[in-house]
């Protein structure tokens, strides 16, 4: 039998890989520590849990319109238009099974054979695969995302580009000026932009990450945003994410998702509907101190570690610590997790060789174990 040659091409995904690896192992019986998963380790909160059970109780059970109930359509295009003082409406909005597919419809139904996209360095795992899926070709810049990169880029022929802030792997946001100089870049070419915003509450400096919307508003003709009730609601299973584009875009968006999984969960989404409209503010305000506080701890306690260096993240819930002399982070890695037991994933995965991402998504004992069997085998490995 013959397979397609495109998902051939395709690069599996090295964190779901390493986690299933790091749990297996944990199965048979071997003492693991993972830091890999991109996940709260807090269970849903309690009053969004309760708007699920009620939409079972409530017989809430079947097919909704394919892009969403217009209940949380309507909600998020509110939310939104007031976080972005951008006027969305429900036609604006597709929900989704999670925000990666969102970003899946939304590549699919904006490029076309042949298409270049620049992808910044480093990328979350997906976006490449999603690009070469839909027949795009990924633009990967050495260097980071800066004005003259995307002029370059455009001279070229790409005709989009994907934001991450704050950043899946690095926990990075980019400053106000540096965002201001970046989206007037974009403003000077036809260039459309998906920004991934699924951690712009996790935000632990002071401020919001700043936002190409707000210094261009008139990119929202050709800027599509995505977000989602996953990593701020510990909501990952619930599989709810949405985008905001504009209409044309959001109804491509929606008819393939119509001839692909139809509509979310209906449970889920009632369940989401409880998040968006503020149900359970306290809780998230009590996680994001908890990631804040963790955010602390590993950095205090990675600050210490010889052999590596790395940036204190502003954001999202991992950190992104450079190995000293280290070309293949997925043998290190191989390595780390069959020596000492410790889970964390390469930043090969990432568009970024020589690196490593690890998640504070984790308990403070977890935290502290895993960092201390980190020190351990950077001793054996390099004499120190």
């Amino acid at each position: 039998m013959k397979y397609s040659r495109t998902i051939m091409s395709l690069s599996p995904s090295a964190i779901l890989r390493l986690s299933a690896k790091a749990k297996e192992l944990k199965k048979s019986g071997r003492d693991i520590v993972s830091l890999t998963a991109g996940q709260p380790d807090f269970p849903t909160p309690a009053p969004i849990a309760e708007a699920g059970i009620k939409a079972i109780q409530d017989g809430k059970t079947g097919y909704t319109p394919c892009t969403g109930i217009p209940e949380l359509k309507e909600a998020v295009a509110e939310s939104y238009s007031i976080r972005r003082n951008i006027e969305w409406k429900a036609e604006n909005v597709v929900v989704s099974c999670g925000a990666k597919h969102d970003l899946a419809n939304l590549i699919r139904s904006a490029v076309n054979p042949g298409d270049r996209i620049l992808l910044p360095r480093p990328y979350w795992v997906s976006y490449p695969e999603m690009v070469k899926a839909s027949g795009g070709i990924p633009v990967l810049p050495e260097k980071g995302i800066d004005p003259e990169e995307i002029l370059k880029a455009a001279d070229l022929g790409a005709v989009g580009l994907l934001l991450n802030y704050p950043s899946n792997p690095s926990g990075f946001v980019p400053s106000d000026d540096n965002m201001k100089d970046i989206a007037d870049a974009i403003a000077d070419t036809d260039m459309w932009v998906i920004s991934d915003d699924i951690y712009e509450d996790l935000v632990y400096d002071e401020g919001a990450a700043p936002h190409i919307l707000d210094y261009r508003p008139e990119l929202s003709e050709r800027t599509a945003v995505v977000s989602g009730v996953s990593k701020t609601y510990a909501m990952t299973g619930w599989r709810i994410g949405y985008s905001l584009a504009n209409i044309e875009w959001s109804k491509l968006s929606g008819i393939l998702q119509a001839h692909s999984t139809s509509n979310p969960c209906s449970i889920s989404q009632w369940a989401a509907l409880a998040a968006v409209e503020g149900k359970a503010d306290k809780e998230k305000g009590e996680m994001y101190l908890s990631f804040r506080n963790r955010r602390d701890l590993i950095c205090s306690k990675l600050s210490d570690v010889e052999s590596i260096q790395f940036e204190r993240p502003e954001g999202a819930f991992y950190v992104f610590p450079r190995l000293a002399d280290e070309t293949d982070t997925a043998r290190f890695c191989s390595e780390l997790l069959e020596e000492e037991g410790l889970a964390v994933i390469p930043g090969s995965a990432f568009g970024a060789e020589g690196y490593i991402r690890l998640s504070f998504a984790a308990s403070d004992d977890d935290i502290r174990e895993g960092v201390n069997r980190f020190k351990r085998f950077l001793r054996r490995r390099y004499n120190t």
